[in-house]
């Protein structure tokens, strides 16, 4: 194969390929990647399983149901999920294969898995632990700064917290390129949207050193950018996405749900530009009215269809309190409408699976499943291939 293709295939239809094995491990489907899953870890038991032949395998399941071509388990499918997490998370990193052919390969091997895969040693948790611990003293010391109990009276902060900012800075900054140096894939790694994050944490306070020097004061417009630069300090809370799978999958939710956020947008401004032009025109004759114009009515509409409601602008009349009735509807409407299928992206991301009811209606064989995680893409029915009836499973969410 040419293009490496997902560890766990979507349960939906699709032509069956050679190297894509079948199973049901009481009761949770998943489609296995087998050549993967052999090259991620060729002594493991599910990849012994996979390099049999047809025959062999069905000594070693408990069951086969022909009407899937699934090779049945009866364990826990509790336990599978973890499992499934396992070959996941370890192809989300470089395979070593990469480091062959390069300078200290076998060294920048080590210290690639110390910084970028956790779980491959208790160093690497530590390192882990140690960066998300700077990440979270920055921002803390970020926070700090803010208070004038903390600033002198140029209002900069204390130099103790001067000094914090600079020891987390140097941290950053020789941490990033030690794993730009350590990384074979340098073009990759630079456009990543994590090492984009980890730059963007740095830059802003060399861009401010860089500001610092005499001639540079010179420059018009040179303390808004310091100003600025200051602003874009904040990046750096999006560091914890590199620790916390949670906030990766809430980023990857955003990235998959661009069509239900750009279609909430559309509707959004659809009813924003209805109601603030309504209301404007039946508003704008009374005395003291603040709708004196359609952008102020907008920024009313805004917080009237978000359910906000600061009270700033309130209608007087019988039909601007109709049009503002109706915008409170209708925004509630409008932002329960795509919540739903948001919820469903986050569940992929986070590896949510459920069983209901609703499941065993379909019977045996492929189903639609309510959730497909991207990775373990799997159908989520309450029913065993061949029509089988196998255990319930309890909705959970697997990541954080």
């Amino acid at each position: 194969m040419n293009e490496e293709s997902p560890l766990i295939e979507s349960a939906i239809d699709v032509p069956r390929l050679p190297d894509i094995v079948f199973v049901n491990v009481g009761g949770r489907k998943a489609r296995l990647n087998s050549e993967i899953i052999t090259r991620r870890l060729a002594t493991s038991r599910l990849a012994v399983f996979c390099e049999k032949s047809h025959v062999e395998r069905l000594t070693d399941c408990d069951a086969y149901f022909e009407t899937t071509s699934e090779y049945y388990f009866e364990r826990s499918p509790i336990i599978f999920e973890y499992v499934i997490d396992f070959y996941a998370f370890v192809d989300s990193s470089l395979p070593s294969s990469c480091f062959d052919k390069v300078i200290f390969g076998p060294q920048r091997l080590k210290l690639y898995r110390l910084m970028e895969n956790p779980r491959s040693s208790s160093g690497a948790k530590i390192f882990s632990v140690g960066s998300a611990l700077f990440v979270l003293l920055s921002l803390l010391g970020l926070i700090l700064s803010s208070m004038p109990e903390l600033q002198d009276e140029n209002k900069e902060p204390h130099y103790l917290l001067h000094w914090l900012e600079l020891l987390c800075m140097v941290y950053f900054t020789f941490e990033y390129l030690a794993r730009l140096l350590v990384n074979p894939k340098k073009a990759e790694f630079i456009r990543s949207p994590l090492n984009v994050i980890d730059l963007l944490t740095v830059l802003p306070f060399m861009i401010e050193a860089f500001n610092e020097l005499q001639w540079m004061k010179e420059f018009r417009g040179a303390m808004l950018v310091v100003r600025v630069m200051r602003l874009a300090r904040v990046a750096r809370i999006f560091k914890l996405a590199r620790y916390s799978t949670g906030l990766r999958a809430f980023g990857e939710t955003m990235k998959k749900s661009a069509a239900e956020l750009s279609m909430l947008g559309m509707f959004l401004v659809t009813g924003i530009m209805l109601f603030s032009t309504a209301i404007y025109f039946f508003e704008r004759d009374e005395p003291n009215s603040k709708f004196y114009s359609i952008p102020a009515a907008c920024w009313w509409c805004v917080i009237t269809m978000t359910t906000v409601g600061y009270g700033d602008l309130v209608p007087i009349t019988a039909g601007g309190k109709v049009v503002a009735a109706l915008a409170s509807v209708c925004g509630i409407i409008v932002l329960a409408f795509p919540i739903s299928m948001i919820i469903d992206k986050f569940a992929e991301s986070t590896g949510g699976w459920s069983g209901g009811e609703g499941d065993e209606e379909h019977g045996g064989g492929h189903h639609l499943p309510r959730t497909v995680h991207p990775l373990n893409g799997v159908g989520a029915g309450a029913v065993g291939g061949g029509g089988q009836p196998v255990k319930k499973k309890s909705k959970r969410y697997v990541g954080f």
